[in-house]
């Protein structure tokens, strides 16, 4: 019966396929001459299929190892490339301080309008009108103040101190631990440091035993694996749509559709939400003098106003922050803790430098406290900022996309809607910077003449070292987080020595990877937006002098 309706072999038939195929193929046939030869940025280098089509660019960030093809590129075809047709990427200090500084004639891209749940789920880092977002960024700015980041420093040191103690649980501490899995380890920390900060209420997953949110951390990397590669499609000028149909259907789609772990995540931050924005209320109420409440960050949100006096966020913006605060405080926090341990337990001269450097300095761990004794210890601070370097905890670029009239930059003309940004990677390992982008190397960060380094050596790698970005865009929290790594840092190293479980290779590169994920004493990082990691194995025991 079917064939009698639909006879596809009939000269009827295929002459409607034929009629239907070819305008397809006549359209595509002139988009990528267009693209190819008459585009504005048809004079731009770059993979063939990504001058033409979107599709090369999804297809990386699919693999988690897009940042590492952005690199090649940069290899292959120079500081800037063309990585989709309507797209450049560039590679170099000054092209990074053109696109991201707070006057640059930019926006952010589409690629941002495919995080929040809903419309009403919009935190700063999603907001992409400017006034709009220089009104919550303003307000932010003010929930990081001295007074907040002095009020969150003792937080931080009583869940290192208990991490501290977590770790040498398993025996006496005179013998090497188990191996623990840093990157686990880390995310227990940083989490149960921000669930405290955020609503005065800590995750507890360092703590041994069952928990039902210990799974946070690897249900928000699966959902960000997810969730990045759907906002490469909405890059694609033809599909767009998908932004388009969001506050149409799709998001409530998607809310149905949530696994029992998210949700489970999400009802956790709603309810702490409720339950601290109920105390901050009976507190006002009762006109209690500050000190009295808990000064976490939620209650610096809580309270901040805007110019006029107005609170500062309603119920579903402060939802949304403190979702922000938690996912985007762990991350880079947690990943360049990671990337610390990766490179430390790999280079013995460092380790004893930085070592000694700590136990000198204190002569107690309870005494490691934000100040100018730890402010003095310049190379653990160099430490942190060569981990920050060669572990970034934002792999890909930022993108961005040029506004009526256009963009100078490294002596071309964009036009508007270019989609353009400068990854993290690529920056961080830029050889004209760094001269050994690949070698960790903690004394290119301080001048001195025994070592070689000069302050235009020092100079020349500043500027391609912007770990926390730059402009209005630039983290607010990066005072707070550089605070909480050197303590946690500071404090372990002065309780405990530190190795690599030997032989173990988990999170290094490996001659089975790519080029440019080779070397075995370099991290691989995933680039999911955020940095997905894995490893390394450490072992731990009380300090031996």
């Amino acid at each position: 019966m079917f064939a009698m309706l639909v006879d596809f072999a009939s000269p009827v038939s295929l002459d409607w396929l034929t009629l239907s195929v070819i305008p397809i193929l006549f359209y595509y046939f002139v988009y990528t001459i267009y693209s190819l030869y008459f585009s504005p940025l048809a004079n731009y280098p770059g993979p063939f299929f990504a001058k033409i089509s979107s599709w090369p660019n999804f297809y990386h960030s699919t693999t988690g190892y897009r940042h590492i093809w952005i690199w090649q590129c940069h290899q292959k075809y120079g500081d800037a490339f063309r990585f989709k047709p309507d797209g450049v990427l560039f590679n170099s200090p000054s092209a990074y301080r053109t696109i991201y500084n707070s006057r640059a004639n930019v926006k952010k891209g589409k690629f941002y309008e495919i995080w929040p749940r809903n419309t009403q789920n919009i935190n700063t880092l999603t907001t992409i009108d400017k006034s709009a977002h220089g009104r919550k960024r303003r307000v932010l700015n003010s929930a990081f103040s001295e007074k907040a980041i002095r009020s969150a420093a003792g937080f931080v040191s009583e869940h290192v101190d208990r991490w501290n103690e977590v770790f040498l649980a398993d025996n006496d501490g005179k013998e090497w631990t188990s191996p623990k899995n840093m990157s686990k380890m880390a995310d227990y920390l940083v989490f149960d440091i921000m669930g405290d900060l955020c609503f005065g209420k800590s995750f507890e997953l360092k703590e041994p035993g069952e928990n039902e949110f210990r799974h946070m951390p690897h249900t928000i990397a699966e959902y960000m694996q997810f969730m990045y590669p759907a906002s490469m499609i909405t890059q694609s000028p033809m599909m767009k749509f998908w932004v388009w149909l969001k506050p149409r259907g799709l998001d409530s789609l998607f809310e149905s559709m949530l696994p029992k772990n998210i949700r489970s995540y999400y009802e956790f931050v709603e309810a702490n939400v409720a339950r601290r924005q109920k105390e901050e209320e009976v507190l006002k109420r009762s006109d209690a003098e500050e000190g009295r409440g808990r000064n976490d960050l939620f209650h610096y949100l809580f309270n901040a106003t805007d110019e006029l006096g107005n609170p500062g966020y309603n119920t579903d913006e402060l939802y949304a922050e403190a979702n922000l605060l938690i996912i985007a405080g762990s991350d880079t926090t947690a990943t360049t803790l990671v990337g610390f341990w990766f490179y430390i337990t790999r280079n013995l001269r460092v380790y004893e430098k930085l070592v000694k450097e700590i136990r000198t300095a204190f002569d107690r761990a309870e005494d490691i406290q934000v100040g100018t004794t730890l402010s003095s210890c310049n190379y653990l601070q160099a430490c942190i900022d060569e981990v920050l370097r060669a572990a970034p905890a934002g792999v890909a670029d930022l993108v961005r996309e040029v506004l009526p009239g256009g963009l100078e930059i490294e002596g071309g003309r964009l036009p508007e809607g270019t989609q353009l940004g400068v990854a993290q990677w690529s920056i961080m390992h830029h050889e004209e910077s760094f001269g050994d982008p690949w070698t960790f190397r903690p004394e290119r960060w301080i001048a001195d003449s025994s070592t070689g380094v000069t302050p235009e050596d020092v100079a020349r790698a500043r500027s391609a070292f912007n770990p926390f970005t730059i402009g209005a865009g630039n983290c607010v929290g990066q005072k707070f987080a550089m605070e909480e790594l050197l303590i946690t840092v500071a404090r372990t190293l002065w309780r405990m020595d530190a190795r690599l479980v030997p032989g173990d290779n988990l999170g290094a590169g490996s001659s089975k990877l790519g080029w440019g994920s080779r070397d075995k004493n370099h991290i691989v990082l995933r680039d999911a937006w955020i940095s997905i990691k894995d490893g390394p194995m450490v072992q731990f025991r009380k300090r031996v002098d």
